[in-house]
């Protein structure tokens, strides 16, 4: 009886130990592959912004936000990244020379990055934000873009109510989030052209400026939140997401 007892004891352990190494090998290539799938996309969106043409006009790369009630999500970022010679280097970008990148707007656990090359339209000002969301909607509803999956394994969640405790019946949000920040800023660029502020005031990246000219800085971060591909596709709201973080910069002159 003795020998059997210790016998079931040591089956028992075993069986405990097999299940902890199984779930531990899981979660070693779960995270394998997310952090793959996040390298690429982030590398990715990180090129685009370094190859980004900008001007005056336009800052090489906009965020559009997404309001829900009083919710915002920033999940939508444009870069101006023409294949050759903008068409209009000074000014603003053509449609076709824009690449977004944005969750997908039926399926927001995929990762989408999107391109227009038949339409050669000018794009509005950059003030122009109803505008800018309205169009750029649009495209990411249409049938004739290119569309470029970066990943699908974004962590999808529902929106909560005005009340803050309930999920809404809404559709489910992927985990994406952009931020640019200019070097002078653009209501520091308004405040020099309206004479407020003067040229040598202006918050220039690294002081490099000179009589006629200085150098701007836009800095974009990006922020993904993905989970292992078995729960990607659903509300995943009670699953741990990884989070994963990147930028990069773009640099072009002002001129007084």
């Amino acid at each position: 009886m003795a020998a059997m007892t210790i016998l079931a004891m040591v089956v028992g352990t075993l069986g405990v130990l097999s299940k902890g190494v199984q779930e531990t090998y899981q979660y070693a290539e779960d995270y394998s592959t997310v952090t793959q799938h996040a390298r690429v996309a982030l590398e990715r969106i990180a090129a685009a912004v370094r190859q980004a043409s900008a001007s005056e006009q336009f800052p090489g790369a906009i965020v559009l936000a997404d309001e829900a009630g009083s919710w915002r999500f920033p999940d939508t970022l444009v870069v101006w990244r023409p294949e050759g010679r903008p068409a209009d280097a000074e000014g603003l970008p053509r449609f076709n020379e824009l690449v977004v990148f944005c969750p997908h707007p039926a399926a927001p656990n995929r990762l989408l990055e999107i391109t227009v090359p038949g339409d050669t339209r000018t794009v509005p000002p950059v003030e122009n934000e109803a505008q800018w969301i309205a169009e750029i909607e649009a495209i990411k509803r249409s049938n004739s873009v290119r569309q470029v999956t970066l990943t699908g394994l974004v962590r999808t969640a529902a929106t909560l109510q005005s009340s803050e405790s309930e999920p809404s019946s809404g559709s489910l949000r992927g985990a994406v989030r952009f931020e640019t920040r200019l070097r002078p800023s653009a209501v520091e660029w308004t405040d020099y052209q309206d004479d407020k502020l003067g040229w040598d005031e202006l918050a220039w990246v690294q002081g490099i400026f000179g009589s006629q000219t200085g150098l701007r800085q836009v800095w974009v971060r990006t922020e993904l939140q993905l989970v292992p591909a078995d729960r990607a596709a659903d509300d995943s709201t009670a699953v741990e997401p990884i989070p994963f973080f990147g930028s990069a910069a773009l640099y072009y002159e002002m001129h007084q």
